[in-house]
């Protein structure tokens, strides 16, 4: 018997076309059976309406309306709804593949896995920044690209990632201190997630046939918007303590845009130090 799943995924302020995108994509999820939670902080009649008409036999869309809070708070919303140990999250502005909820399901059934990640391709709404070479630069944009296969990971990232309800057990929250809320690029809550799990010897996975187009709309294609994240990225760091931690070797690219990163990313970081200490 196929087991259940659950999908969640939150609109803060994202226009309705960019919710559509994301919503119409899980509709022909294959040999995927269960609910879709759309947590709508701006919520409006046309989602709603969209929801029961996406609604089949297969997945049910549950239309859910949320105050403006973090997407902390929204994902600890989507697991006390949820009613499936496989519980995934998509972001709004990402695209699934059809096959994206069966793969990641199937390492969280499968596997042994606690915490499941997929590949985060990019979806560029006009010609990318040159400095987007570096994949430092494209892990600011949400983008993780390790491969088509699967393997153990020591994080994952929150565009496209699952848990296993059952199996993490008490450790099934998102610090709500952390994570995005408006007005601020703050993040985090998935990477702190990660830490709880593997401390108790939990397994994390990465698999590359999980895939989703992030789309990186133009008002973030900036040198503006980069300092900014980068700033929030460093300020994330003092947070958690401990040195950065990139999801892969330093390239040439890399090596190239450093001077730009670590400008704001030091700004960030020594700011997150002083508050904290």
């Amino acid at each position: 018997m196929q087991s259940l799943t659950t999908i969640s995924l939150t609109r803060h302020l994202e226009p309705d076309w960019l919710v559509r995108d994301a919503l119409m994509s899980l509709a022909p999820q294959r040999d995927t059976k269960g609910s879709i939670l759309f947590i709508d902080q701006s919520p409006n009649q046309a989602m709603r309406r969209l929801c029961r008409e996406l609604s089949g036999p297969q997945l049910e869309f549950r239309y859910i309306e949320a105050g403006k809070q973090g997407l902390s708070e929204a994902r600890n919303l989507a697991i006390a709804q949820c009613q499936t140990d496989v519980l995934l999250y998509l972001d709004v502005d990402a695209v699934a593949a059809p096959d994206w909820a069966s793969q990641l399901r199937r390492s969280l059934t499968e596997s042994g896995a606690v915490v499941t990640g997929g590949r985060i391709v990019p979806r560029w709404h006009r010609r990318p920044l040159l400095a987007s070479r570096s994949r430092l630069v494209c892990e600011q944009y949400s983008l993780l690209d390790l491969g088509p296969d699967v393997h153990e990971a020591s994080r994952v990232v929150g565009a496209n990632f699952g848990i296993n309800r059952a199996r993490i057990g008490e450790d099934a929250f998102f610090d709500e201190s952390l994570g995005r809320r408006d007005g601020l690029l703050l993040g985090g809550e998935e990477s702190d997630l990660c830490r709880r799990v593997a401390s108790r010897g939990l397994k994390i996975l990465y698999n590359g046939a999980a895939v989703v187009e992030h789309q990186i709309l133009p008002e973030r294609m900036t040198y503006r918007w980069l300092t900014r994240r980068f700033y929030f990225a460093g300020l994330n760091r003092a947070i958690f303590g401990g040195p950065p931690q990139p999801n892969h070797k330093m390239g040439l690219w890399d090596l190239l845009a450093a001077p730009f990163c670590l400008v704001p990313y030091s700004a960030g970081y020594l700011r997150g130090r002083l508050a904290w200490t």
